[in-house]
């Protein structure tokens, strides 16, 4: 599949053709950029909005009926939370997912019932992928995001707690999830420390963008293709870095996973790849 296949799979239909219509604000800037002055550079580029932003919030409520369609069933779960392609079997999709799959389980062990907390977790998706990879285990589901998607996680999810705060992290949890999310954290490591103290189990850290040579840099994402009217910027890791700083944060890795996305970043001094990391808390036996 080639790169814009993928993306094409990722984007809800209305909002590709728009993106066939409207031109970008800066045509000639890639989507992926390698920036050298780190965060700073949101202070000097007001198109760099994050993600609390109303596009952002549209698209996800544009392609929520979408999404229940596609995780209904017994077909293949190769779907993205956020799309609204009718396609089920792209073989990325289908590694994230299942791979969440695994370490739902692995946090559940013989238990009934789990907590379990979605930092970065937009309006709840991966509520409804728990229920579908594990129908018969009872989730108390958490879910930490920016206040606009909050709100609209609460429309169309009443039984899950969301969070707007911290306050989430003032509790301990069976499995903490941080699905391409830990990466948009200025300061990585001091999440890392909450999200590893929030853990009476297990912590996934999953799509994060690795390297294995280069220093941990920062890169800006221009998602105008996808109709999402902002840019933010993520932390590229470098793997030994990241795996020591969980370490020192008394985790210790399980399992890493293989994605299989690598969007090319213009002008990084390495180019990435996307993993995942299961770690356990230490002194916390799995059930």
């Amino acid at each position: 599949m080639t790169s814009l296949s993928l993306l094409k799979s990722l984007t809800p239909p209305a909002l590709w053709r728009l993106a066939q219509c409207v031109r970008p604000p800066s045509a000639s800037k890639p989507e992926w950029e390698y920036v050298p002055e780190g965060w700073s550079a949101a202070q000097r580029d007001a198109a760099i909005q994050g993600w609390n932003v109303a596009s952002v919030v549209e698209a996800y409520r544009q392609d929520w009926p979408s999404f229940l369609r596609n995780i209904a069933g017994t077909g293949p779960l190769g779907v993205a939370p956020e799309a609204a392609s009718a396609g089920r079997d792209n073989p990325i999709l289908h590694n994230i997912v299942m791979s969440f799959g695994y370490a739902l389980l692995r946090a559940a062990g013989r238990k009934d019932a789990i907590a379990l907390l979605d930092w970065g977790g937009g309006i709840g998706h991966y509520y409804l992928l728990a229920r579908t990879l594990a129908p018969e285990l009872r989730i108390e589901y958490h879910c930490k995001d920016v206040p606009l998607l909050i709100a609209e996680g609460r429309r169309w999810l009443p039984t899950v707690t969301f969070h707007a705060d911290e306050a989430c992290l003032q509790r301990q949890y069976d499995l903490v999830l941080a699905s391409g999310s830990l990466q948009f954290a200025e300061d990585w490591r001091a999440t890392l420390a909450k999200l590893a103290g929030a853990t009476g189990g297990l912590l996934y850290v999953a799509s994060l963008p690795v390297v294995e040579r280069a220093q941990s840099f920062v890169f800006v994402q221009r998602p105008y293709r996808f109709g999402y009217e902002t840019e933010y910027l993520g932390w590229c890791l470098k793997r030994a870095e990241f795996l020591a700083a969980a370490a020192k944060n008394h985790l210790t890795l399980l399992r890493e996973f293989a994605v299989g996305h690598r969007p090319v970043i213009v002008g990084a001094p390495e180019q990435n790849e996307y993993r995942g990391f299961l770690f356990q808390r230490a002194a916390c036996g799995l059930a």
